[in-house]
């Protein structure tokens, strides 16, 4: 026995080396995966709303999400309202959003990819720590109209566990 593992001793380290790679390899796949692709949620609780409205800059804002998507940024996808003008009188009702307005805006690729749709540009929303929002988005889907939030890097912890990639 012995003189089998010694024959072939290169064969085994190589073997084990290689299985170290290559577990090391596929860590470093999963974590890109994890990073650059999103994630959905359609459910959530009472606190998970308040975070992502927060997250937002928005706490002051009382509506409920339809979805969410979360990779190195956050899309938030507002409940439906029955017509832009509805959401926009929504949102002008807080301080600070007296002055909010839409526009048509072209060839905008939303977190879900609304190029079969009209979509409009909401400008001068309040954020709460930003200033004002520049990058949201409505758009009509099966008779109701939605609101699309899109903030850049917005890691954090509770936006892991709430998506999953702390499990």
């Amino acid at each position: 026995m012995s003189r089998f593992i010694k024959r072939h001793i290169k064969k085994i380290i190589f073997s084990i080396f290689l299985a170290i790679v290559l577990c090391f390899l596929g860590s470093i796949v999963y974590s890109f995966h994890n990073y650059f692709s999103l994630h959905k949620k359609t459910t959530f609780t009472a606190q998970e709303t308040k975070i992502l409205w927060s997250r937002l800059g928005m706490d002051y804002v009382d509506l409920d999400i339809s979805e969410a998507y979360f990779n190195s940024s956050l899309y938030v996808i507002s409940e439906g309202f029955d017509s832009i003008d509805a959401e926009i009188e929504y949102l002008k009702q807080f301080k600070g959003n007296e002055n909010v307005h839409k526009d048509v805006t072209f060839d905008i690729n939303t977190a879900t990819s609304h190029t079969d749709k009209t979509v409009y540009e909401i400008y001068d929303i309040k954020c709460a720590d930003k200033g004002y929002f520049t990058d949201c988005y409505t758009y009509e889907e099966n008779g109701k109209y939605y609101l699309e939030f899109y903030v850049r890097e917005t890691g954090g912890h509770d936006l892991n566990e709430m998506f999953g990639f702390n499990k």
